[in-house]
């Protein structure tokens, strides 16, 4: 039965490739670093998912070789060595850069085939002036990108504030806009600190829990709402100074100074603020780390 892989790449690119016609997959496992046949020629990819391919459907034109073998782990060593010659040469080229440029990644395809630089900069450079003396020396194509905050972060490899490595270094190849209006939904407050990411941008799981965070909180007051509390002996009046939505709780004080933590079915809104309905000042960033106004 033919079978259908996912196929990841170093710079982050996943390709659909056919798995051996022979039908063993067993010897394949999900992470394993296997030798494929792409466009451009043959690279060394991490298979993501291995499925059978479905009736009728159309199967890729990249392909599967085999598992990565001892011989295959040499050839790539030895790659690694000469992108570390090639990355000090286009490196020594663009010092005299205006602008500031870093290489994040450099890399030969498994038989030196095409060459994969990633650099970033504070602005938009345009280094392929740089690149023919790297095609003449080392006799390969040059794949050149510029990336932005994201994608450089993800490169360079980091520690999200939870403790665990950040998404865009693990699992996360492609980037959402997100806005300021994500982090007013989830009462986060806008600031670098507690808002951006490592990035130095939005953080990305913003937009993971946003529409439950829009369904739980339609019916909770927001913060500074004047909501009347239903207490065992009285009612009193009181302000929202926290939300904890997706317990459906509220922190308020009363008039009197009084602090309480109450479920919303034990207030009665009177004067409601609803953050998601607070477009003014909102500003969007797209999946580079670009701001721009609605």
């Amino acid at each position: 039965m033919n079978a259908v892989a996912q196929i990841q790449m170093p710079e982050g690119e996943c390709f659909r490739a056919r798995m051996p016609e022979d039908g063993n997959t067993e010897a394949f496992s999900l992470g394993d670093s296997a030798l494929c046949e792409l466009a451009y020629g043959q690279d060394i990819g991490r298979l993501m998912r291995i499925a059978p391919a479905a009736p009728g459907e159309d199967l890729p034109a990249f392909r599967v070789l085999r598992k990565q073998t001892a011989d295959d782990a040499a050839q790539a060593s030895a790659n690694a060595e000469l992108a570390q010659k090639a990355r000090q040469a286009f490196q020594l080229a663009v010092r005299y850069e205006k602008t500031p440029v870093k290489v994040l990644h450099m890399r030969f395809s498994f038989n030196s085939e095409r060459l994969f630089i990633r650099y970033s900069a504070a602005v938009a450079v345009d280094l392929r002036r740089f690149i023919s003396q790297i095609q003449r020396d080392y006799k390969t194509t040059v794949d050149l990108w510029q990336v932005g905050v994201r994608d450089a972060a993800a490169f360079v490899g980091c520690v999200g504030v939870c403790g665990r490595e950040a998404c865009c270094c693990t699992w996360q190849r492609r980037f959402q806009n997100l806005s300021t209006r994500m982090a007013k939904v989830q009462d986060v407050p806008l600031s670098p600190v507690t808002a951006n990411g490592r990035c130095g941008c939005l953080k990305c799981c913003m937009a993971f829990e946003y529409e439950q965070y829009c369904q739980a909180g339609k019916d909770l007051p927001g913060v500074g709402s004047l909501v009347r509390c239903l207490l065992e002996t009285r009612e009193e009046e009181a302000a929202v100074i926290s939300r904890d939505v997706m317990r459906g709780r509220l922190t308020v004080r009363t008039r009197e100074g009084h602090v309480l933590k109450l479920l919303k079915e034990d207030v009665l809104a009177v004067r409601v603020t609803m953050p998601d309905n607070t477009t003014k000042g909102e500003m969007h960033e797209d999946s580079v780390g670009e701001w721009s106004e609605p």
